[in-house]
């Protein structure tokens, strides 16, 4: 989701995140905050992204739920000047890491000589997807080669 506000609510170029458990939120920032190009001079650009898909419910309810979530976070009169710009559903943006989570990564032989890797093989992270790919090289390695790859 994004919004449009007058001002950062926070000056600092960092991403938020929600380590609360609770809500729908699980991060936003001040995307100005990092390029100032990405909104017009005097405007701030607000990016909040939510777990979960909330394919039932309208731009509209959604919006509400949302500022009124950030507004425990920076007020009520700082989150209700901002105004929603847009939503996008992103449909399987990252894979579902609701835990038990097993970060210990799946196989990733997937046929004979087929090899798959990818943040959804072990965690939804860059670490992960980097990891993954590491797997599947060595398991490369060792089904070709009969050796693991050295570290």
């Amino acid at each position: 989701m994004y919004f449009s506000a007058d001002r950062a609510a926070v000056e600092d170029p960092i991403l938020i995140l929600n380590g609360s458990g609770l809500g729908m939120v699980n991060n936003m920032f001040f995307a100005t905050n990092v390029a100032p190009s990405y909104g017009p001079k005097g405007k701030v650009l607000v990016s909040v992204s939510l777990i979960g898909a909330y394919e039932d419910e309208s731009d509209e309810e959604l919006t509400a739920e949302v500022v009124r979530e950030l507004s425990g976070w920076f007020g009520s009169e700082e989150v209700g000047a901002w105004r929603h710009l847009r939503t996008y559903r992103i449909g399987f943006a990252q894979p579902d890491q609701r835990p038990p989570t097993d970060l210990t990564g799946k196989d990733p032989r997937v046929g004979e000589g087929l090899y798959a890797c990818g943040d959804y093989m072990n965690s939804a992270t860059f670490d992960g997807a980097l990891v993954s790919g590491r797997r599947a090289a060595e398991a490369l390695v060792q089904d070709r080669w009969g050796g693991g790859a050295s570290s």
